[in-house]
């Protein structure tokens, strides 16, 4: 028998005193149960129907919240009046953005060679341009484009090469045919009537890229549609829902292609397209970081054995350092401009990029690494986003460590363990639930094969990685 603890008012507004029945342990004396601080039901009914109160309270708290959350970001910006002035950035007339929209607290001066790599850049641009315009005239990748992405895409050039890596259009077109037109616009409504990571996302959406010009003003239009992307992804794949990591990636997307259905989709072939498999990097448990971890302490005891050695001495495992490299593909963690060039190959080559970026970090720093300590590391590690990096150098490191990896067939991660029979049916429980009664709409299995082309990178005269001086960790 269950009991119900009421305080004496709530009692009386919650129960209805005409539909109670005379049996049992229900009276019709209103003073009776006014007394009464706890009340048994005997009847399974009425204990039921007492619950669906409880629970309907909670349901609809939760729904105008909700409610409540998509109505701010509906009205935007120029219509919302409960921002608090602390929840603005401050700015000053000294303040200056850099090319990649990011704002600083001092001007940013131009040197000369600033001014020689923009003349270098429009004579890259055109080429780049030309090949663009071939690609979306034949439908066929140029033979040369990988070649050109490692040599470095033209930051104005990425909004156009992206969508064509990531197959939107394509994409679009298979979903379109599977589900009819407006996927996007379905989920972003499904998102607004039930979607339980609204709130979590609301959150994430105020602390991604605030010093950035796309995304410093709250409620901004691009605070808005990093809202919609993430709020109607969390339905349409509702195995992976929301997961912290995703708004960064996401609002990188949004920087470069701007159209939110285009990022809803883009975000659609980093998760399931064969080339990323970002999927079992968000999912409950987040399985496949895992697997990114074990396969990195491998591959750094044969790469790096000095590095590792001391690593293990000092208890540096992977989980401390690396869980934004392969979480959020080195965004936040490297220079900005650095963390470009390492997506536009990871766009290229898929996700083996991963692994190898993060031995070349290890191989680069080697010296400094095996004679700091563990906070010294990590301190370094933190600020190493911060920091002025030979770029070219280290993505000639990237090649080279990529090439090894590649050559003694380690620069994929090893296959999942099978599931166990537990995990299995849990599994087999949720492909066969109606998830809200839309499960039709899951995307997973409309998307297109997308095959990784084969790449023959050139063999190169075999050098020793860059390394730094020992004095930029020991120095902290």
């Amino acid at each position: 028998m269950a009991t119900v603890e009421w305080s004496d008012d709530e009692f009386l507004d919650e129960v209805d005193m005409n539909s109670l029945p005379v049996s049992g342990n229900i009276f019709h004396d209103k003073q009776y149960l006014t007394l009464s601080r706890s009340l048994s039901f005997s009847d399974p009914a009425l204990q039921a129907r007492a619950n669906n109160e409880l629970n309907r309270d909670e349901t609809a708290e939760k729904r105008e919240e909700r409610e409540r959350i998509f109505k701010r970001y509906d009205q935007g910006r120029s219509k919302t009046d409960d921002i608090e002035p602390w929840e603005e950035p401050t700015f000053s007339y000294y303040m200056k953005k850099d090319e990649y929209g990011f704002i600083h607290d001092k001007v940013i001066p131009m040197e000369p060679t600033d001014r020689k790599k923009m003349e270098k850049n429009q004579i890259r641009e055109k080429k780049w341009y030309k090949m663009c315009e071939y690609w979306k005239k034949t439908g066929q990748m140029p033979e040369d484009l990988k070649a050109r992405v490692w040599k470095g895409c033209p930051n104005s050039m990425r909004g156009e090469v992206w969508p064509l890596l990531l197959q939107i259009k394509a994409i679009k077109e298979e979903n379109e045919k599977a589900h009819g037109i407006g996927v996007y616009e379905k989920m972003k409504n499904m998102a607004r009537e039930r979607s339980p990571d609204i709130r979590q996302i609301d959150l994430d959406v105020h602390r991604t890229y605030r010093n950035h010009e796309m995304f410093q003003l709250k409620y901004c239009v691009m605070q808005q549609k990093l809202f919609y992307v993430l709020a109607a992804y969390s339905m349409y794949n509702t195995q992976v829902g929301y997961c912290q990591g995703m708004a960064n990636v996401v609002a990188l997307l949004l920087m470069y292609m701007q159209n939110e259905e285009d990022v809803f989709w883009a975000l659609t072939a980093l998760l399931r397209g064969g080339r990323y498999l970002m999927n079992d990097l968000y999912i409950p448990s987040l399985p496949k970081l895992f697997r990114f971890f074990d396969h990195h302490m491998v591959l750094r005891k044969k790469f790096v054995p000095s590095v590792h050695k001391h690593f293990k001495k000092i208890d540096m495992e992977p989980q401390l350092y690396a869980t934004k490299w392969f979480l959020q593909c080195y965004l936040d963690k490297l220079p900005f401009s650095l963390a470009l060039r390492v997506w536009d190959i990871f766009l290229v080559e898929g996700e083996e990029i991963e692994s190898a970026m993060a031995i070349t970090i290890l191989r680069t720093f080697k010296k400094a690494f095996v004679k700091a300590n563990d906070e010294q590391i990590n301190t370094f590690l933190s600020s190493l986003h911060e920091k002025q990096l030979d770029e070219e150098k280290i993505i000639d490191n990237l090649s080279e460590t990529l090439l090894e990896l590649r050559k003694t067939r380690m620069s994929h991660l090893p296959p999942p363990p099978p599931p166990s029979p537990t995990t299995l049916a849990k599994m087999t429980n949720n492909n066969s639930r109606n998830h809200h009664g839309n499960s039709n709409m899951s995307g997973a299995e409309s998307l297109p094969n997308i095959q990784q082309t084969a790449y023959k990178v050139k063999k190169k005269k075999k050098r020793k990685h860059v390394e730094v001086p020992e004095m930029e960790i020991t120095s902290l």
